[in-house]
């Protein structure tokens, strides 16, 4: 009897760990940009371990998009004149540092594709993701181009 518990917790906690990656692997963001591209950040100094972040940057778009269907976090004015606005869904957030002018207010709920806000061509947009507080790779779930793709 005390085997087959073991089995079954064993079982289960295996099941548990390949539904996690299941989520995490069937997440699919579309590109904030309808003609923009992503590049790595280029930096005047490397960090260890590096920054998990995308560059965006378009010369054709002039409106930033949500990645995924999600609700706004949170809309706040950076030192640069800009805007950062944060979207989540489940434990996921993804930021947008660069919005020239938002779109969104606190509270508001996205689908994909939905207007966050305006963008002016051939500036960067930095974009982020995180598991709960844990950053993420993005390059591993969104659908842009990257320079070589061009």
């Amino acid at each position: 009897m005390k085997k087959n518990l073991r089995l079954l917790a064993l079982t289960g906690s295996i099941f548990f760990v390949q539904q996690i990656i299941a989520q995490t692997d069937s997440l699919h963001l579309i590109c904030p940009f309808v003609n923009g591209s992503g590049r790595e950040p280029k930096e005047a100094f490397t960090w260890d371990p590096p920054e998990k972040k995308v560059i965006m940057i378009t010369k054709r778009d002039t409106i930033i998009r949500s990645c995924i269907n999600a609700t706004v976090a949170a809309v706040n004015p950076t030192e640069d004149q800009r805007f950062e606005v944060v979207i989540y869904y489940k434990d996921y957030y993804f930021w947008y540092y660069g919005v020239a002018q938002p779109l969104v207010k606190r509270g508001d709920i996205l689908k994909a594709g939905q207007p966050l806000g305006k963008y002016i061509p051939g500036t960067e947009v930095e974009f982020r993701m995180f598991n709960k507080e844990e950053p993420m790779d993005p390059r591993l779930h969104l659908d842009c181009k990257m320079p070589n793709d061009e």
